[in-house]
C-alpha cells in the first residue's frame, strides 16, 4: 500500500517532535513534492534519494534539522540483469507486470533504467531479495535480477536544450517561451489548473520561476528550465530550457 497522508504525517510529526529519523516508500513526483510540504507543517526536514541525481522515484526521509542523512543509508538497492535484445525486446510495461505479478506494488519499486541489454531497477532493500529470488522472466525474456554493490553512473534523460529570452521570470513568461506560447494563452492555461510546478498545479500568473524548476502542462509534456544567463542588452532575461522526450 503507498504512504497515505496520514502515514506522511505520522512520520513527519515523530521527526519535527522527536527527532527520530524515518524513511518512506518510493514516492512519484508530486507526492515527494506533498511530503516535503508536510514536513515544514511539522518543523521536520525532508530530503529525498532515488539511487541517482534527477531519479523519478524516491524514497523519502523526515529527520530532525541536525541530522545529515547520506544517500547510502536509505534503504534501497540498485539490481541488475541482462537480456539478449538480439532475440527479444522488453519495455518498461513489461518489467512492471512482471514486478506486479510477484505481488509487488509500485511503492517497492524506484525508476527502471534500460540501457542496451542492461536494466537497472532500484528497489526497497525489503523487497529487493525476493525479487532476486522470485523473478526469472517478463514476458518471454528471461531475466535475472543481482544486487549491485556500487551504482554506476545512470545515462542522461533523452531531450534537447533551446534558449528563450523573457521579460520576466514570472510564470506566465517563462511558461508561454517554453512552450511557444502568447502570454495570454499561458495565464489562461495556469488559471485553467493545468499547468504545474515542480509537480504541484500552480493557478498563480506572477509565480517567480527559479533555476532548476521543472514545468509541465496537461497533453504537453515537460520543460526544465535548466538556467537563467543573464540579461541582454535590451533588459530581457536569457535563459535556457530542456525538453524531455
Amino acid at each position: 500500500m503507498e504512504d497515505s497522508l496520514k502515514t506522511l504525517e505520522n512520520a513527519a510529526r515523530l521527526a519535527g517532535d522527536k527527532g527520530l529519523v524515518r524513511f518512506t516508500r518510493f514516492l512519484d513526483p508530486a507526492q515527494a513534492a506533498q511530503a516535503r510540504q508536510i514536513a515544514r507543517g511539522h518543523g521536520a526536514c525532508f530530503s529525498a534519494w532515488g539511487g541517482y541525481e534527477r531519479a523519478e522515484r524516491v524514497i523519502g526521509c523526515y529527520h530532525p534539522p541536525q541530522d545529515d542523512i547520506k544517500p547510502e543509508e536509505y534503504p534501497l538497492v540498485c539490481l541488475h540483469s541482462r537480456y539478449a535484445s538480439r532475440f527479444c525486446s522488453i519495455t518498461h510495461r513489461d518489467l512492471l507486470g512482471a514486478f506486479m505479478s510477484l505481488g509487488l506494488t509500485r511503492d517497492c519499486i524506484g525508476d527502471i533504467i534500460i540501457v542496451g541489454e542492461d536494466i537497472y531497477l532500484f528497489a526497497s532493500s525489503q523487497t529487493a531479495g525476493y525479487i532476486c529470488e522470485s523473478m526469472s522472466s517478463a514476458g518471454k525474456t528471461p531475466l535475472r535480477f543481482v544486487p549491485l554493490e556500487s551504482i554506476p553512473p545512470m545515462p542522461e534523460p533523452n531531450g534537447t536544450h533551446f534558449s528563450s529570452v523573457v521579460s520576466s521570470l514570472r510564470l506566465d513568461a517563462v511558461l508561454a517561451a517554453a512552450y511557444r506560447l502568447s502570454r495570454s494563452e499561458s495565464a489562461e492555461l495556469i488559471r485553467s489548473g493545468v499547468v504545474k510546478v515542480n509537480h504541484i498545479v500552480c493557478e498563480r500568473i506572477d509565480t517567480i520561476v527559479a533555476e532548476d524548476t521543472l514545468l509541465s502542462v496537461r497533453g504537453k509534456g515537460r520543460i526544465l528550465l535548466s538556467s537563467i544567463d543573464g540579461t541582454t542588452r535590451k533588459q530581457r532575461i536569457g535563459i535556457t530550457f530542456f525538453r524531455y522526450e
